[in-house]
C-alpha cells in the first residue's frame, strides 16, 4: 500500500492535505459525494484550519485521541478525520457522525494511517 497526499487547501499558517492510499483518496471521494451546500460548509472549516492552523470552536474541530482530530459539521452530522504532520494537517477519511463503538474504529484507522505516514515520510 502506497501513501501520498494531495493539497485540499493552503492557507496563511499551513496546508490541509488529503491522504491518498494506492492512488485512491477517501477524503476527496467523500467530499464529492456530499451535497454541494454541505461540501461548501466543510470547505469553509478546512479554509479556517489552513488559515489559522487550528479551529478554535470545539463544535467544529476537536481532538479525539492522541494525534487524532476531527473536523465536523453539526447539521448534517458529517466528519473528516485527520492528524497533524508538522505544521500541516492530513485528512484520512470522512464519515457521518459515528456512534461510540464506530468512533473507536475511525480513531484506530487514523492512528494506523498516521503511524504508516510517519514511518514512510519522516
Amino acid at each position: 500500500m502506497m501513501l501520498s497526499r494531495e493539497a485540499l487547501r493552503s492557507g496563511r499558517r499551513c496546508t490541509v492535505f488529503a491522504l491518498v492510499v494506492d492512488r485512491g483518496c477517501e477524503v476527496t471521494d467523500y467530499l464529492m459525494g456530499l451535497p454541494e451546500d454541505v461540501r461548501s460548509k466543510m470547505e469553509t472549516v478546512i479554509r479556517v484550519l489552513a488559515d489559522e492552523g487550528f479551529v478554535p470552536n470545539q463544535q467544529t474541530f476537536r481532538r479525539l485521541d492522541a494525534g487524532v482530530y476531527e473536523l465536523k459539521l453539526r447539521n448534517p452530522p458529517v466528519r473528516l478525520f485527520c492528524f497533524k504532520d508538522g505544521r500541516n494537517w492530513v485528512c484520512t477519511h470522512g464519515h457521518t457522525k459515528p456512534g461510540p463503538h464506530e468512533l473507536r474504529t475511525h480513531v484506530a484507522k487514523v492512528k494506523s494511517l498516521r503511524k504508516r505516514w510517519l514511518e514512510e515520510y519522516l
